[in-house]
């Protein structure tokens, strides 16, 4: 791999040399065969660095790792990296064993890797990827042609319905083998497949009234289209547990459900809890909740096109949905209150075919938090009431806060800045909150960002060039990039610099440092690179042009199109640059005025170091003279000790015998201590014991209380003696009259 000094120019030549990569010269030579498309598509799609792309002319599979792309980077400039490129065959052709016969419009990989999902609005396929071995670990050790095993789910099923119609398809997350499909289709109902039984759904929902002549209704299903009565889209939510009293072993976990979010035409938002491994839910197929009721309430219940329903694994959830008029609605899904409207209804499925239905209560209610508009045409503002731009949604893998918005006019990018504080809210726990401090916390005046990324249609006029995919890189390699698949099958790299993601956690060594900080970062209540960013944050972008062949532009549609662009660069970049300049000279200016004062304190301490030093050599010659005298004054007291050593008097025999006397007399006294302390001893111990001896002695005697006792009770016993000898005396006189 060639190794660039500078990491960004070799992100950059890969970014603009995948264009000209084998695998879409391939694709763009097929362009030409195919139909025009109006609505939007997703036929690319990117995991782990490796690209897939569906070439509709060949019905083949076209993938190759885009890390490749840097070994063949070895020039500075984007036409030598080209050439290079048209010199290799550095792309894979996957081959369908059973081809499909419909037209496939999405493409979307499993967890694993492991199964392509193919899917159009006639019918539903999974091709089995090969192993991948080698030397850069390619598919089949690098071959250039591979069959692939292809299944079709349904096959008999959609053939034998003519007006039947796939709506949506997605690999279902619990999966254990990761085989297992869901399919949404237009007679409202949603089924889940087993890869290796392709045949028959192993669960069906029933999401709203069914007739079983639909195939032959085709008046009954226009009617409910109308009405909005059929499910459009879903999404899966995060993984939650079963709320259920039943009684479990302790030992037992819950079960996990799977909640589907499904979203009607009307915009109504049901909520289905599935799961694969709960025999409850496997068999009896019930739980399907709502409608969800919408807060604040709206007339035309937000919209009666609703098209697709994104859900943001955040906390909390998350759920946006899209109209076809280029509207966007971010509701937050909390649980709902016991006082909401007792009809919302839940539909009971008992069997595949016994199907009852059972009304309940929802337990989650949907908070619209914001709704946006897309500006979908550079130059046109109104549209059509007709007009209609079915719009799909896209998750950014690295920022659960950011979204992807693909239509026939172009791409546009959704940044939640207001998200992360509510993530943060629900995170936390505050004590003492009155009810509304949510809104202190999370401001209900910000909003969304909205960036135009990419317009394939500049005007009204202009025929529909949709984006036939999209998807995002997100690798330590390749860096963060979107890739977007143009109607002539052009591919758009743009660069994603994430300025939403969460900071990262403060280091251990960085916890206890507030105390140290410098005067001119606690004068600063927030980092000078993001007030920067704040102030370059555009309301209004200029997105990448990128029409079809056929799309023409009258002069004054370009003059037009020169004056917007103009006047965004104008408002959004130049006059923002200029505000980021000046607040950046500003910030100069304090710097240079903390550099001069900080100049001024080095010198202070410059001089004070020189005092400093110069008094410590002074001391240290006067240490060292404090020790030469204090070792002449310990030797001179040596001499005065031996001198006086030497004139102590010497004993006679007669004082000797004297002081040995005194000696043994003093020994003799202590043993007289010894001895008249133990004779003391024995004497106290003899009186104790002549003390118990009188008391023993002793005849027993009551205390003044207890004799004042004992008269009180003999006076009342005697009382009471008397009063009976009178009662006595009186029955006495009774019985003798």
């Amino acid at each position: 791999m060639a190794a660039f000094p500078d990491e960004d120019l070799r992100l950059e030549l890969w970014r603009k040399s995948l264009n000209a990569h084998p695998v879409f010269e391939s694709l763009r030579s097929y362009d030409k065969h195919e139909p025009q498309r109006t609505e939007p598509e997703n036929l690319l799609v990117v995991q782990e660095g490796q690209l897939f792309a569906w070439d509709s002319g060949e019905s083949r599979l076209l993938t190759m790792n885009l890390k490749d792309l840097l070994d063949y980077i070895h020039a500075d400039d984007v036409h030598s990296c080209n050439r290079r490129l048209q010199e290799v065959q550095a792309f894979q052709k996957l081959l369908c064993t059973n081809t499909p016969r419909f037209d496939i419009e999405h493409i979307e990989l499993s967890t694993t890797g492991r199964h392509v999902l193919l899917w159009g609005t006639k019918g539903a396929s999974v091709m089995t990827l090969p192993r991948r071995h080698g030397q850069f670990g390619q598919f089949e050790g690098g071959k250039e042609q591979i069959n692939c095993r292809t299944v079709i789910l349904a096959e008999r099923f959609f053939m034998s319905s003519g007006t039947l119609r796939l709506l949506q398809a997605a690999w279902y997350p619990g999966s254990d083998s990761d085989i297992h499909v869901v399919l949404l289709t237009s007679d409202n109902t949603l089924r889940v497949y087993d890869v290796t039984s392709p045949h028959k759904p192993i669960q069906c929902h029933r999401l709203g009234e069914y007739s079983t002549s639909y195939s032959l209704s085709a008046n009954r299903s226009t009617f409910e289209v109308a009405l909005g009565d059929i499910a459009v889209a879903f999404d899966f939510g995060p993984v939650m547990e079963e709320p259920t009293k039943i009684e479990r072993r302790s030992n037992a976990p819950p079960p996990l459900l799977y909640p589907v979010y499904i979203l009607k035409g009307n915009g109504d938002v049901f909520l289905l809890k599935t799961s694969l491994s709960e025999p409850r839910y496997r068999y009896v197929h019930t739980n399907l909740q709502g409608p969800l009721t919408m807060h604040p309430p709206a007339e035309d219940n937000y919209g009666l096109d609703a098209c697709s329903i994104l859900c943001l694994h955040t906390s909390p959830i998350v759920l946006v949905v899209a109209t076809s008029g280029g509207i966007l609605h971010h509701c937050i899904v909390l649980t709902g209150d016991d006082e909401d409207d007792n009809d919302n209804h839940s539909v009971t499925s008992a069997s595949i075919s016994d199907i009852g239905s059972v009304r309940g209560k929802s337990d989650f209610a949907l908070y619209v938090y914001e709704s946006v508009e897309l500006s979908l045409t550079v130059l046109s503002k109104d549209y059509p009431e007709d007009t209609a731009y079915p719009i799909l949604l896209h998750k950014d893998p690295s920022s659960p806060c950011q979204y992807y918005c693909s239509h026939s006019a172009g791409v546009h990018c959704v940044t939640l800045s207001w998200l992360q504080k509510l993530t943060h809210y629900c995170s936390s726990e505050y004590e003492g909150n009155e009810e509304g401090s949510v809104m202190d916390v999370v401001n209900q005046d910000e909003s969304c960002t909205v960036a135009h990324m990419i317009c394939t249609k500049p005007s009204e006029s202009c025929p529909p060039a949709p984006i036939l995919g999209l998807t995002v890189v997100a690798d330590h390699l390749l860096g963060q990039a979107l890739l977007c698949r143009t109607s002539t099958n052009d591919c758009i790299v743009t660069p994603l610099k994430n300025d939403e993601m969460p900071p990262p956690p403060p280091l251990l060594s960085e916890e206890d440092t507030h105390e140290s900080e410098s005067s001119l970062k606690q004068l600063s209540s927030e980092p000078f690179q993001n007030r920067i960013r704040k102030i370059l944050l555009r309301n209004v972008s200029n997105p990448i042009l990128k029409g079809s062949s056929k799309t023409s532009l009258s002069p004054e549609e370009s003059f037009d199109l020169v004056c917007s662009a103009t006047k965004v660069l104008r408002e959004e970049y130049i006059s923002k640059q200029d505000l980021a300049r000046d607040d950046i000279e500003k910030r100069v200016k304090i710097l240079q005025q903390q550099k001069e004062l900080q100049k001024t304190d080095l010198q202070d301490c410059n001089r004070l170091k020189e005092e400093i030093h110069n008094q410590a050599q002074q001391i240290a010659f006067r240490h060292d003279d404090a020790l030469e005298k204090q070792q002449d004054l310990l030797e001179r007291v040596g001499a005065a000790l031996h001198a006086l050593q030497g004139q102590l008097p010497v004993l006679s025999e007669a004082e000797q015998n004297l002081q040995k006397e005194m000696t043994d007399m003093e020994q003799k006294v202590e043993q007289l201590k010894d001895s008249l302390k133990k004779v003391k001893l024995k004497d106290e111990y003899r009186r104790k014991k002549m003390q118990e001896l009188d008391k023993k002695e002793q005849s027993p005697s009551l205390s003044q209380g207890q004799n004042r006792h004992l008269k009180t009770l003999l006076k009342e016993e005697s009382d009471t003696i008397a009063s009976l000898v009178k009662e006595i005396k009186n029955l006495t006189v009774a019985v003798g009259h």
